[in-house]
């Protein structure tokens, strides 16, 4: 009886290990960037309020969850098996996060993820240290890196400083510098992080995992996500421009599923 037992038990743990392996979650990742009512500077990185909110509604009505970057990553796969999770990522750490994006998302209970270029908070027409801990604190907003002053060089020039053996490190100390003074203004640990336009390489993705202790990053790379809990690669994202409906910004993502 005590054979049998055993046995039943050991194919309890190899069944339920099988289903957590194959457990994934469909998982659509938008890049916004700033958010403003001035029609004059609508573009490929700039759109209206109207049109965050009905993404964000339209996406909820078709099934999405919100969750937020680090929430993804540390989630329970079988929590969130065959979900379909929106996940609403801002770059840059414009001021009209604050005005514009941040009552649109408490209005609709969503979550989003800020990443922040640290060397531009408190300049004009970014964010304060007053506002980023105020959504640090709300329960909806995750403020990640952007890192502090890697963004300001092109990214034509970004191949041979992150193929460089002699500047390699000089980025991963460029994200951990940013990663302290944003863990210092909301007085949370920095988790996540997004590449200055996309580019990264992987051994520089992996070295600011392993050595920072970041749980996720996101590339630029143009598709959707079926997560398995993996996050060893930066996760990709679908830009959304002004001159795409919100039926389209749906279409693209749901089709690729």
């Amino acid at each position: 009886m005590k054979k049998i037992i055993s046995v039943l038990t050991m194919l309890i743990i190899i069944i339920s290990g099988a289903v957590s392996a194959s457990a994934a979650a469909n998982v659509a990742a938008l890049m916004y960037h700033n958010v403003t009512s001035d029609e004059s500077r609508w573009g490929d990185y700039t759109i209206s309020p109207e049109q965050l909110e009905s993404d964000i509604q339209y996406f909820q009505s078709c099934g999405y969850m919100t969750m937020t970057a680090t929430e993804l990553a540390t989630a329970n796969m079988s929590d969130i098996d065959g979900k379909k999770i929106l996940l609403l990522t801002f770059d840059d750490g414009y001021s009209s996060f604050y005005s514009e994006v941040y009552p649109v998302l408490k209005r609709n209970n969503a979550k989003g993820t800020m990443y922040l270029i640290g060397s531009y908070i408190n300049r004009y027409g970014y964010l304060t240290e007053e506002e980023t801990y105020e959504m640090a604190h709300s329960g909806l907003i995750e403020i990640g890196n952007h890192t502090n002053s890697i963004h300001h060089t092109p990214v034509e020039l970004l191949h041979g400083i992150y193929n460089s053996s002699d500047s390699f490190y000089e980025v991963i100390e460029d994200i951990k510098r940013n990663g302290e003074r944003l863990k210092e203004i909301t007085g949370l640990e920095i988790t996540s992080m997004s590449w200055p336009y996309g580019y990264y390489t992987v051994p520089l993705d992996t070295e600011v995992k392993n050595q920072l202790g970041y749980k996720i990053s996101f590339s630029t790379e143009y598709d959707v996500n079926y997560f398995s809990g993996n996050t060893s690669a930066p996760l990709k994202r679908m830009n959304r421009e002004c001159s795409a409906s919100t039926q389209w910004v749906f279409d693209r993502a749901n089709s690729r599923f």
